[in-house]
Order: structure tokens, then C-alpha cells, then sequence
């Protein structure tokens, strides 16, 4: 994500560090808020307390500050694991993986709404997304396969079409506005759960 970027380095000092972060967390929110455009360098950094001056030692673009924002969803989405205890029903497998992946997608949808604005007429940010839903759906198809092995599991599930829909979906999640994000999660579990093990 943040190949070819001229980013400055992350500061050493545990201020300038807290400064970072509390650009980054403005960047966020205001994102959120209202989008990409319509969000300045100088809102940010009066939300995060700091001087417009102090935003340009952290990055060199609002544009720069998403990119970051982005890397660190995918390292946080990288990071999930599928570690489970042995006899855990595979319906509950699936609600903990979609409540997982959810919490992560859901704590950057400021970032995903900026970054789906910014496609269009981006190339770079559009040739990022195409990898990185390629990437999400490299992730579900492998964990998919994890789960088509558990006792319980369909043997008719189109595993490839099943992975395509369901990246779309959480893919169409994060820049969603998602008023009852619990119900939604609950949904999902269900829906998913369902299409691939047979029973309650």
C-alpha cells in the first residue's frame, strides 16, 4: 500500500508519536464523516489538537495520511487468525470469524469510504483496491476451504462464486452506513453459516 510513497519516517519520540496517532485518528473520523474531499489537512489537524505545520512532519498529503490509514486495516485484517478450539460447532466458528473481521472493517470505515471515493479517478488507489480485494478474497477462499472440511459442511457449495459474493458484501459493508452494526453481524453469521453447513 505504501510502496513508492515518500512518507516521512514514524517519529521516535513518544510525543511526536502521540501527535502521529492523533492526526491519523482525525484523518479517520472526519473521513467518516464527510468523506475525502470535503475533509482538510487544516480540520484534521485542529480536531487532533495540533498546528497545520505539525500534520506536514507526519505526512505529506492528506492523500498520504489515508494510505497509512488503509496499510494498517489490511496489517489488522493480516493479522486475524483462524485458531480454533477443537469441538467448537462450526456455526460458531463462522459468527466468530464474521465478528472479527467486522470489528476490524468497521473500527476504518472512515478510511474505506475516503479510499472508495478516491478509486475513480485515482489509478494508483484503484490498482490498490483491485489488489487488495483480490487479496481479502485469496483470505476467504482459503478459510472457506478450512471450514468445508469441518463435519456438518455442505458438499455442494460453489466455493469460488460463494467467496466472490461474500468479498462483495463485506467489501459493500465498509463503506455502508450500518446503523445496528450487531444485527447485521448476526445476519451475516447466519447467512454465511447456513450456506455452508447443513442443520441449525
Amino acid at each position: 500500500m505504501l510502496a513508492g510513497e515518500d512518507i516521512p519516517q514514524p517519529p521516535k519520540q513518544e510525543r511526536s508519536r502521540r501527535a502521529r496517532e492523533a492526526l491519523l485518528e482525525a484523518a479517520l473520523a472526519l473521513f467518516g464523516e464527510r468523506g475525502f474531499d470535503a475533509s482538510s489537512v487544516e480540520e484534521i489537524a485542529t480536531r487532533a489538537g495540533i498546528a497545520v505545520g505539525g500534520f506536514y512532519l507526519h505526512f505529506r498529503s492528506k492523500r498520504q495520511a489515508l494510505l497509512v490509514l488503509m496499510d494498517r486495516w489490511v496489517a489488522e485484517l493480516a493479522a486475524l487468525e483462524f485458531n480454533v478450539p477443537d469441538g467448537t460447532p462450526p456455526q460458531a466458528i463462522v459468527a466468530g470469524l464474521v465478528h472479527a473481521g467486522l470489528r476490524v472493517d468497521w473500527r476504518y470505515v472512515g478510511a474505506c469510504r475516503a479510499w472508495h471515493e478516491l478509486v475513480p479517478r485515482d489509478p494508483e488507489v484503484a490498482a490498490s483496491a483491485r489488489a487488495v480485494q483480490a487479496w481479502t478474497y485469496s483470505r476467504l477462499l482459503a478459510v472457506t476451504r478450512l471450514l468445508l472440511a469441518y463435519p456438518g459442511a455442505r458438499k455442494d457449495v460453489d466455493v469460488e462464486t460463494f467467496c466472490w459474493v461474500t468479498n462483495q458484501l463485506f467489501w459493500r459493508m465498509t463503506e455502508a452506513e450500518v446503523v445496528d452494526r450487531d444485527a447485521v453481524e448476526a445476519v451475516l453469521a447466519r447467512m454465511i453459516g447456513h450456506s455452508l453447513f447443513t442443520g441449525p
